[in-house]
Protein backbone atom coordinates (compact mmCIF):
# COMPACT_ATOMS: atom_id res chain seq x y z
CA UNK A 1 0.00 0.00 0.00
CA UNK A 2 1.26 3.47 -0.86
CA UNK A 3 0.38 4.78 2.63
CA UNK A 4 2.65 2.22 4.28
CA UNK A 5 5.44 2.94 1.80
CA UNK A 6 5.33 6.67 2.57
CA UNK A 7 5.26 6.04 6.31
CA UNK A 8 8.20 3.65 6.06
CA UNK A 9 10.13 6.32 4.20
CA UNK A 10 9.29 8.91 6.88
CA UNK A 11 10.44 6.55 9.63
CA UNK A 12 13.64 5.82 7.71
CA UNK A 13 14.30 9.57 7.68
CA UNK A 14 14.04 9.67 11.48
CA UNK A 15 10.47 10.47 12.56
CA UNK A 16 9.09 8.89 15.73
CA UNK A 17 5.39 9.02 14.80
CA UNK A 18 3.58 9.39 11.47
CA UNK A 19 -0.05 9.61 10.34
CA UNK A 20 -2.12 10.60 7.33
CA UNK A 21 -5.22 12.78 6.94
CA UNK A 22 -7.30 13.21 3.80
CA UNK A 23 -7.99 16.86 3.04
CA UNK A 24 -11.74 16.43 3.64
CA UNK A 25 -10.93 16.32 7.35
CA UNK A 26 -9.77 19.95 7.19
CA UNK A 27 -13.18 21.32 6.20
CA UNK A 28 -13.52 23.21 9.50
CA UNK A 29 -10.10 24.83 9.27
CA UNK A 30 -10.12 28.62 8.71
CA UNK A 31 -10.36 29.70 5.11
CA UNK A 32 -6.90 30.29 3.72
CA UNK A 33 -5.31 27.73 6.05
CA UNK A 34 -6.57 24.52 4.47
CA UNK A 35 -4.30 22.15 2.55
CA UNK A 36 -5.88 23.00 -0.82
CA UNK A 37 -5.28 26.71 -0.13
CA UNK A 38 -1.57 25.90 -0.03
CA UNK A 39 -1.42 23.25 -2.78
CA UNK A 40 -4.33 23.36 -5.24
CA UNK A 41 -5.49 19.83 -5.89
CA UNK A 42 -4.21 18.54 -2.55
CA UNK A 43 -5.75 15.27 -1.44
CA UNK A 44 -3.76 14.26 1.64
CA UNK A 45 -1.47 15.48 4.38
CA UNK A 46 1.33 13.35 5.80
CA UNK A 47 2.06 14.45 9.37
CA UNK A 48 4.87 13.30 11.63
CA UNK A 49 6.77 14.17 14.76
CA UNK A 50 10.21 13.86 16.30
CA UNK A 51 10.35 13.62 20.08
CA UNK A 52 11.96 15.75 22.75
CA UNK A 53 13.79 13.64 25.37
CA UNK A 54 11.94 13.80 28.68
CA UNK A 55 15.29 14.36 30.43
CA UNK A 56 15.23 17.97 29.20
CA UNK A 57 12.49 18.78 31.69
CA UNK A 58 14.63 17.63 34.62
CA UNK A 59 17.37 20.18 33.86
CA UNK A 60 17.69 23.17 36.20
CA UNK A 61 18.06 25.51 33.22
CA UNK A 62 16.20 25.83 29.93
CA UNK A 63 19.43 26.13 27.93
CA UNK A 64 19.41 22.40 26.97
CA UNK A 65 15.72 22.61 26.01
CA UNK A 66 16.44 25.68 23.85
CA UNK A 67 19.34 23.91 22.13
CA UNK A 68 17.32 20.77 21.42
CA UNK A 69 14.23 22.68 20.22
CA UNK A 70 16.32 24.76 17.83
CA UNK A 71 18.01 21.67 16.42
CA UNK A 72 14.66 19.88 16.10
CA UNK A 73 13.36 22.62 13.82
CA UNK A 74 16.19 21.92 11.39
CA UNK A 75 15.88 18.14 11.73
CA UNK A 76 12.13 18.09 11.09
CA UNK A 77 12.34 20.62 8.26
CA UNK A 78 15.07 18.53 6.61
CA UNK A 79 12.83 15.47 6.83
CA UNK A 80 10.00 17.43 5.20
CA UNK A 81 12.27 18.58 2.38
CA UNK A 82 13.60 15.08 1.74
CA UNK A 83 10.21 13.38 1.94
CA UNK A 84 8.54 15.87 -0.41
CA UNK A 85 11.40 15.56 -2.92
CA UNK A 86 11.17 11.77 -2.88
CA UNK A 87 7.39 11.85 -3.35
CA UNK A 88 7.74 14.21 -6.30
CA UNK A 89 10.20 11.79 -7.92
CA UNK A 90 7.42 9.20 -7.78
CA UNK A 91 5.07 11.47 -9.71
CA UNK A 92 3.18 13.24 -6.92
CA UNK A 93 2.97 16.91 -6.07
CA UNK A 94 4.35 17.32 -2.56
CA UNK A 95 4.90 20.54 -0.59
CA UNK A 96 6.82 20.68 2.74
CA UNK A 97 5.27 22.70 5.59
CA UNK A 98 7.65 24.70 7.83
CA UNK A 99 7.75 23.24 11.33
CA UNK A 100 8.15 26.73 12.81
CA UNK A 101 8.50 30.12 11.14
CA UNK A 102 8.08 31.95 8.81
CA UNK A 103 4.64 33.25 9.74
CA UNK A 104 2.73 34.76 6.84
CA UNK A 105 -0.12 35.64 9.20
CA UNK A 106 0.90 38.00 11.99
CA UNK A 107 -1.32 40.23 14.10
CA UNK A 108 1.08 42.76 15.64
CA UNK A 109 -1.50 44.14 18.06
CA UNK A 110 -2.11 40.72 19.64
CA UNK A 111 1.38 39.41 18.80
CA UNK A 112 -0.46 36.46 17.34
CA UNK A 113 1.20 34.32 14.67
CA UNK A 114 -0.25 31.49 12.64
CA UNK A 115 1.55 29.00 10.41
CA UNK A 116 0.34 28.35 6.88
CA UNK A 117 -1.11 25.08 8.23
CA UNK A 118 -1.82 24.31 11.88
CA UNK A 119 0.47 21.34 12.48
CA UNK A 120 -1.07 20.35 15.80
CA UNK A 121 -4.55 20.26 14.26
CA UNK A 122 -3.18 18.41 11.23
CA UNK A 123 -1.58 15.88 13.58
CA UNK A 124 -4.87 15.43 15.42
CA UNK A 125 -6.70 14.90 12.11
CA UNK A 126 -4.03 12.36 11.12
CA UNK A 127 -4.69 10.27 14.22
CA UNK A 128 -1.49 11.16 16.07
CA UNK A 129 -3.26 12.26 19.24
CA UNK A 130 -5.47 14.98 20.70
CA UNK A 131 -4.96 18.61 21.65
CA UNK A 132 -4.65 19.11 25.38
CA UNK A 133 -5.66 21.99 27.60
CA UNK A 134 -2.17 23.43 27.11
CA UNK A 135 -2.98 23.62 23.35
CA UNK A 136 -0.22 21.07 22.62
CA UNK A 137 -0.67 17.80 20.77
CA UNK A 138 -0.81 14.84 23.15
CA UNK A 139 0.42 11.57 21.63
CA UNK A 140 -0.28 8.21 23.24
CA UNK A 141 3.39 7.16 23.27
CA UNK A 142 5.31 10.44 23.40
CA UNK A 143 2.91 12.65 25.33
CA UNK A 144 3.37 16.35 24.53
CA UNK A 145 6.98 15.85 23.42
CA UNK A 146 6.60 15.77 19.61
CA UNK A 147 7.90 18.50 17.32
CA UNK A 148 5.70 18.33 14.25
CA UNK A 149 6.18 18.54 10.50
CA UNK A 150 4.07 17.75 7.44
CA UNK A 151 3.93 17.36 3.68
CA UNK A 152 0.84 18.24 1.64
CA UNK A 153 0.39 16.08 -1.45
CA UNK A 154 -1.98 15.28 -4.29
CA UNK A 155 -1.40 11.57 -3.64
CA UNK A 156 -4.77 9.96 -2.80
CA UNK A 157 -3.90 8.49 0.60
CA UNK A 158 -6.21 6.88 3.13
CA UNK A 159 -6.65 8.60 6.50
CA UNK A 160 -5.58 6.99 9.75
CA UNK A 161 -8.20 6.50 12.46
CA UNK A 162 -8.79 9.46 14.76
CA UNK A 163 -7.86 9.29 18.43
CA UNK A 164 -10.97 10.54 20.22
CA UNK A 165 -9.29 11.13 23.58
CA UNK A 166 -9.06 14.23 25.74
CA UNK A 167 -7.27 15.40 28.87
CA UNK A 168 -8.64 13.56 31.91
CA UNK A 169 -10.91 15.54 34.18
CA UNK A 170 -8.83 17.49 36.67
CA UNK A 171 -5.74 17.72 34.44
CA UNK A 172 -5.14 21.49 34.53
CA UNK A 173 -1.61 22.00 35.86
CA UNK A 174 -0.75 23.84 32.64
CA UNK A 175 -3.50 26.36 33.37
CA UNK A 176 -2.75 26.70 37.07
CA UNK A 177 1.03 26.99 36.69
CA UNK A 178 1.16 29.36 33.71
CA UNK A 179 2.84 32.49 35.13
CA UNK A 180 1.02 34.67 32.60
CA UNK A 181 -2.48 33.15 32.94
CA UNK A 182 -2.36 32.76 29.17
CA UNK A 183 -4.30 29.48 29.00
CA UNK A 184 -8.02 28.90 29.42
CA UNK A 185 -8.09 25.19 28.53
CA UNK A 186 -9.04 25.84 24.91
CA UNK A 187 -6.80 28.58 23.53
CA UNK A 188 -3.68 30.54 24.42
CA UNK A 189 -3.25 34.31 24.46
CA UNK A 190 -0.03 34.56 22.54
CA UNK A 191 0.65 38.14 23.58
CA UNK A 192 0.80 37.06 27.23
CA UNK A 193 2.87 33.97 26.46
CA UNK A 194 5.36 35.77 24.24
CA UNK A 195 6.02 38.40 26.91
CA UNK A 196 8.16 35.93 28.89
CA UNK A 197 8.55 32.73 26.86
CA UNK A 198 11.55 33.90 24.83
CA UNK A 199 14.26 36.14 26.23
CA UNK A 200 17.90 37.03 25.72
CA UNK A 201 20.61 36.38 28.30
CA UNK A 202 22.93 39.14 29.49
CA UNK A 203 25.45 37.76 27.02
CA UNK A 204 22.99 38.15 24.16
CA UNK A 205 22.02 34.50 23.78
CA UNK A 206 18.45 33.53 22.82
CA UNK A 207 16.65 31.45 25.45
CA UNK A 208 13.27 29.72 25.54
CA UNK A 209 12.83 30.82 29.11
CA UNK A 210 9.36 29.42 29.85
CA UNK A 211 7.92 26.03 28.90
CA UNK A 212 5.80 25.46 31.99
CA UNK A 213 2.75 24.45 29.92
CA UNK A 214 4.76 21.56 28.47
CA UNK A 215 6.86 20.73 31.53
CA UNK A 216 4.10 20.74 34.18
CA UNK A 217 1.77 18.60 32.07
CA UNK A 218 1.69 14.95 33.24
CA UNK A 219 1.98 13.96 29.58
CA UNK A 220 5.52 15.41 29.43
CA UNK A 221 6.58 12.27 31.30
CA UNK A 222 4.99 9.81 28.83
Amino acid sequence: MIEEKIKERAYSLGVDACGIAETERFAKAPEGFRPADILPGAKSVVVYGRQFPKSLFAAATNAPYTLFRNKLIDIVDNISVQLSAQMEKEGFMAVPIPSSEPYEFWDPERRHGRGILSLKHAAQLAGLGFIGRNTLLINQKYGNRLWLGAVITDAPLKSDPLKLDECPKGYRLCIDYCPQSALDGVTIEQIKCRAISATFTDGGGFMLSCNVCRKACPFSKA
